[in-house]
């Protein structure tokens, strides 16, 4: 594997993960928002509040530079 070969699958690896966090943050805060309306504790209007944001291209760098991190110092 070349060194574009591995810097492309860091990234897609690292867009995969912070895809997966945001699914797994974004199923619970929508758990806990819904719950939180059937006790009368919320109300529709403030759902925003608790739906996590979306991943940045920056992040996903960051990720990748991690895991690159990992790799490099692997010997």
């Amino acid at each position: 594997m070349n060194p574009f070969e591995i810097r492309t699958q860091l990234l897609e690896m690292s867009k995969e993960y912070l895809e997966k966090q945001h699914e797994i943050n974004t199923q619970f805060a929508k758990q806990a928002f819904e719950e939180l309306v059937k006790q009368g504790q919320k109300v529709e209007s403030d759902y925003k509040e608790y739906m996590p944001k979306m991943y940045t291209f920056d992040e996903v760098l960051n990720q990748a530079q991690k895991l690159y991190g990992f790799v490099a110092h692997a010997k």
